[in-house]
């Protein structure tokens, strides 16, 4: 592909395909306004450059192209996040070594450590990021301090899973908050620790976690080639496989349909999550708590069907496929479930019922609202529901675009 602007390339492939700007627009579903902001050198976000994409019938990723990005208002996430970005990325001397700090003085004990790392688990999955912001750190610390104290045996290998399995955690927290660089640096010593003890599942779980801080920047090819790669090192014997081992190789399927399917590669989506759905069958109901703290069984993934659908611009099908999604094998995490409850909400909106993707997206507004006003996707669809109608926006829309942050 030769250098040029992303503007140059959208307006080239758009005369190439014999449009106009407004059949552009009305093609992709996007206004005449972002068109030629657009083609005349703006920049959107990846949902953006996906309807584009799908319209002129290319992958996403072509029209990603290296430049600086645009200079910004400074924020205070540096600061709010220079305790957890101590923990996980300390400073190094000319020793070599990492600087990690003190641990509070606790002296090592592995029981103690353990039932810490539990305990932020069910943080996590509550929602409770505030408390999360406060314990990682310190637990992270602590791990380290664990892995020096045990140096050898059985009790050093339990030391580094638990290390592993804390920083997976917090790179998971900080994916949720939107910090995706900070979190690949947890992740990356998640995987590191996992791997120096033979912990397929645990790594794998690592591994489908890096992949899902890449697909929030986009990096759509290469999540796709290390998922299926590692996927293809670790398939399991289906008659003899672990609920682990089968949640580890499922998940790295399904983080490969969604980079896929945001590639505009909706076939080979598919095709990753029937595969997926093999290793969902082999387990009657949903297992919870497995490696990485994550839920897997039949349910899993059904919930990526609809996405898929939603992505290729059948919300209608996307629909029928939420309607079939089983509810008698367990209910997973409450973060899946409300995924998919956005993916329904997109549904109901494109298809013309605004009212019904309102009362959703308040649902879960009123449910777990720590876990919504972080979700981009959300907001995004909060937009399409304002934007139904300008003028006659009901008290139930102006709440929710008031949570969002959305202006109607």
């Amino acid at each position: 592909m030769y250098e040029s602007s992303i503007s140059d390339r959208i307006r080239e492939l758009r005369m190439r395909r014999g449009m106009t700007q407004e059949e552009l627009a009305e093609r992709s579903g996007l206004s005449l306004a972002v068109i030629r902001k657009l083609e005349q050198g703006g920049t959107c976000r990846m949902e953006t450059y996906h309807q584009l994409a799908r319209a002129l019938g290319v992958t996403t990723v072509w029209f990603i192209s290296a430049s600086s990005p645009e200079p910004t208002e400074a924020t205070v996430d540096d600061i709010v996040l220079a305790d957890v970005r101590s923990a996980i990325n300390p400073p190094v001397g000319l020793t070599g070594k990492p600087l990690y700090g003190t641990a509070d003085g606790d002296h090592p004990d592995l029981g103690r450590l353990r039932t810490a790392v539990s305990a932020v688990a069910d943080k996590y999955h509550a929602d409770a990021y505030d408390d999360l912001a406060v314990m990682m750190p310190g637990l992270v610390r602590s791990a380290h301090h664990h892995v020096d104290a045990y140096d050898h045996g059985d009790e050093h290998r339990e030391a580094i899973r638990l290390r592993a399995d804390i920083t997976g955690l917090t790179g998971r927290y900080l994916i949720q908050i939107r910090a995706h660089d900070l979190a690949l640096i947890a992740l990356h010593s998640s995987l590191r620790d996992a791997l120096e003890i033979g912990d397929v599942p645990l790594a794998a779980a690592a591994v489908s976690s890096q992949a899902w801080a890449m697909l929030r920047q986009g990096r759509l090819g290469e999540v796709e080639r290390l998922c299926t790669e590692t996927a293809d090192a670790i398939e399991p014997k289906m008659s003899k496989a672990t609920p682990d081992e089968l949640s580890g190789w499922g998940y790295l399927l399904l983080r490969a349909a969604g980079a896929a399917s945001r590639n505009n590669r909706f076939e080979e989506a598919r095709e990753y999550a029937s595969i997926a759905a093999t290793a969902g069958a082999r387990l009657a109901r949903q297992h919870e708590n497995l490696s990485g703290h994550v839920a897997f069984g039949p349910l899993t993934p059904t919930l990526m069907g609809p996405e898929i659908e939603l992505l290729d611009d059948r919300p209608d099908r996307a629909l029928e496929l939420a309607r079939n999604v089983p509810r008698d094998v367990g209910a997973g995490n409450t973060s899946g479930w409300d995924r998919h409850r956005l993916d329904v909400a997109r549904a109901h909106v494109r298809l013309g019922n605004a009212d019904k993707a309102t009362d959703l997206m308040n649902t879960i507004r009123r449910e777990h609202p720590s876990w919504l006003r972080y979700q981009q996707y959300g907001r995004d669809i909060t937009r399409e529901i304002l934007s139904t109608r300008p003028r006659t926006l009901s008290e139930d829309m102006l709440h929710l675009g008031e949570f969002m942050g959305v202006e109607p």
